[in-house]
């Protein structure tokens, strides 16, 4: 068989493999039920290292702060859901904003405080898989920065 035709043949097969991925996580995300019929929801995460993180759950009427780690979920505090209903549409409209001000900067060009590496782009469903570019500029500009010897 030629060369080329195998190579044809294996980069095709990757294709189909990588859209699969993608379609599965596309629909791995979405929730099962109707976001108003559920009694509990994640309403936000916070990554503190590997294996810990910080995480606001709305039960009911109410907002629960949990600390998740490995060994398992401790209660952290009890909270109003009104209050952190603000702080995270405050948050949202400050991250809008925040992405309006880079679509105004030229393109490529890094916002204040970033890396050159990790400037552009909008937010896409891809963001924080494996399968997105931005992910990748992440890990080398981390790599590059481990191992720059100042």
């Amino acid at each position: 068989m030629n060369t080329v035709a195998v190579i044809g043949r294996m980069l095709l097969a990757l294709v189909f493999v990588l859209g699969v991925m993608w379609l599965l996580a596309r629909w791995a995300r979405k929730p099962l039920g109707g976001k108003a019929d559920r009694v509990m929801a994640v309403l936000a995460r916070q990554q503190l290292s590997r294996t810990s993180s910080v995480t606001v759950l709305r039960v009911m009427d109410r907002a629960l702060v949990l600390g998740v780690t490995e060994q398992g979920v401790q209660l952290i505090t009890e909270t109003e859901l009104s209050a952190v209903e603000e702080a995270l549409a405050t948050e949202a409209t400050t991250g809008r904003s925040r992405a309006r001000a880079r679509a105004a900067l030229p393109a490529g060009e890094a916002e204040p405080g970033q890396p050159e590496s990790l400037a552009g782009g909008r937010a896409t469903a891809l963001d924080g898989s494996v399968l997105s570019p931005r992910t990748w500029r992440q890990m080398v500009h981390a790599a590059r920065e481990l191992t720059v010897r100042r």
